[in-house]
């Protein structure tokens, strides 16, 4: 069993060269896994190092192709959201930021494909903070050419989602916005683009003492300025406009960045609930006219 282990990610987390696992357990973690994750696994254990035993816990994350559904085929395709491999590749890239602000959970190793990361433990982010900090982020680094970044995520799902309104009992106006989702489409063209996290929910982002520690990269790409910030609001319902207005700091116009927030949440918003609606999900409670009201 300690051979799961290698020898490198045992002394990043140990901060020891020398250490030697003495015995350790693991747990699956179910939750929280993305589409091209195979397993993710709590490591807990004790090690030797220097004549003394030091406690060491980490999060061990296999990945795997997705082999199922509409978006496989992309689970080859670097430029895909689905693309299999990226998390790996962007831990062992160093792109990926490390805080203050926004951290991504500090990385042991990366062996073929599977990362080892610190277990990342803590409350939920205030989402007005992770908007002004997203913003910051956003705002300071600069897009990297790198042949595995994600393409537009929402233009890759929309082009291969066919919605059946008539199937399901949903509010008439998110029909309306699916029915326009291709000059929706079109307009968001010409709003700028910028490094994007592609899932970041409030279920993702922890409050750290000096930084917000954003999980899961596994769609780590380039997406219109508003994007990232129409997922968080739609997984909080909260208007946070104004606080990642204060985080970008005159970096791009607001009006743009309003285009780009709106359209997002408008097309994600429309089809997630009828995601919902289609497998017998309940809708939370005021999320149609949210998606309504913010859509503008």
């Amino acid at each position: 069993m300690h051979n799961v282990i290698p020898a490198s990610v045992l002394a990043a987390a140990v901060g020891r060269p020398d250490a030697v696992v003495l015995g350790y357990s693991a747990e699956p973690i179910a939750t929280g896994t993305g589409a091209a994750t195979g397993a993710v696994t709590r490591l807990t254990g004790r090690a030797r190092a220097g004549g003394q035993e030091h406690v060491f816990a980490m999060v061990r994350k296999e990945l795997r192709p997705l082999t199922t559904g509409r978006h496989a085929a992309g689970a080859a395709d670097p430029r895909h959201w689905a693309y299999w491999r990226r998390e790996p590749l962007a831990y062992a890239s160093g792109v990926l930021p490390a805080g203050p602000g926004l951290a991504a959970p500090r990385c042991y190793g990366v062996v073929d494909d599977v990362v080892y990361l610190q277990e990342v433990a803590g409350a939920p982010e205030s989402p007005h903070v992770a908007a002004r900090r997203l913003g910051a982020w956003q705002a300071s680094t600069p897009v990297p050419d790198l042949p595995w970044l994600a393409g537009h995520q929402l233009a890759q799902r929309l082009a291969v989602s066919h919605l059946d309104w008539a199937a399901v009992d949903a509010d008439a106006r998110l029909a309306s916005i699916w029915s326009r989702r291709h000059d929706l489409l079109a307009a968001l063209r010409s709003v700028p683009t910028v490094l994007s996290h592609g899932d970041f929910h409030i279920g993702h982002l922890v409050a750290a003492d000096d930084a917000t520690v954003v999980l899961d990269w596994a769609t780590l790409g380039v997406g219109p300025v508003g994007a990232d910030l129409a997922d968080l609001a739609l997984s909080t319902l909260g208007d946070l406009v104004a606080d990642y207005l204060v985080g970008l700091e005159d970096r791009f116009d607001a009006d743009v960045v309003r285009v780009g927030y709106r359209t997002t949440v408008a097309l994600t918003g429309a089809s997630r609930v009828h995601w919902m609606l289609s497998r017998g999900v309940p809708v939370p409670h005021g999320y149609a006219d949210f998606v309504v009201d913010q859509a503008g």
